[in-house]
C-alpha cells in the first residue's frame, strides 16, 4: 500500500508522471501504441478528459481531467493495470510494470497549465531523443500546433482545454 496521502478530489486539471519500474527496459517504439490505446480506452471507461501528453521510454506524463465521481487514482490504477497486463503479456514477462506510486500535481492557473504543457513537449528534447519536439510522435505536440485539428501525426484525440486568464484551481 502507498503512504502518499492523496487528495480525494475531482473535477481539477492534474499534471501526472507515471514511471516504468526500476529494472524494465524502456518501451520500444512499437510498444508506445499499446499505451495510447489503454488510455484511449480508460478515457472511454472513466470519461475524464486529456488535455496533453508525452510517452517517453521509461516514463509518462498527461494533463488530465477526472469528472466526480471519479478520482486521479482511479484514472492512473486504471492505466496503469491495463497497460501493464498488455504489456507484460506482449513481453512474454510477468510482474510489476510501473513503479508503484505516480507524480501529480493539480494545475492551479493558466500559465501553469501552459508550462506544464511546454516541460511534456520539450521532454523528448531534454533527453536527445529528438533536435525539436515535432519530430517525436509520442506526444500532444503535433495536435496542439495543428490547432486541434490532429492528422496521421497524431495517435490520440486530445480534449480542448477552455482556461480564461482568471482561471483559477
Amino acid at each position: 500500500m502507498s503512504n502518499v496521502r492523496r487528495l480525494q478530489t475531482s473535477d481539477r486539471i492534474f499534471f501526472v508522471t507515471v514511471n516504468v519500474h526500476r529494472g524494465i527496459a524502456p518501451f520500444a517504439d512499437g510498444e508506445f501504441p499499446t499505451l495510447i490505446s489503454t488510455l484511449e480506452e480508460s478515457r472511454r471507461r472513466l470519461g475524464f478528459s486529456l488535455f496533453g501528453y508525452v510517452l517517453m521510454p521509461d516514463h509518462w506524463h498527461a494533463l488530465l481531467f477526472p469528472c466526480q465521481p471519479v478520482t486521479i487514482s482511479q484514472v492512473i490504477h486504471d492505466v496503469k493495470k491495463v497497460s501493464a497486463r498488455r504489456l507484460n503479456r506482449a513481453r512474454k514477462s510477468s510482474g510489476t510494470f510501473w513503479q508503484r506510486q505516480f507524480w501529480d500535481r493539480f494545475v492551479r492557473h493558466r500559465r501553469e497549465f501552459w508550462e506544464r504543457m511546454e516541460y511534456m513537449h520539450l521532454n523528448p528534447v531534454a533527453r536527445g531523443l529528438v533536435q525539436s519536439p515535432a519530430e517525436w510522435r509520442w506526444s500532444s505536440y503535433t495536435h496542439i500546433m495543428a490547432g486541434g485539428k490532429g492528422g496521421a501525426e497524431s495517435p490520440i484525440t486530445i480534449d480542448e482545454a477552455y482556461l480564461t486568464d482568471d482561471y483559477r484551481a
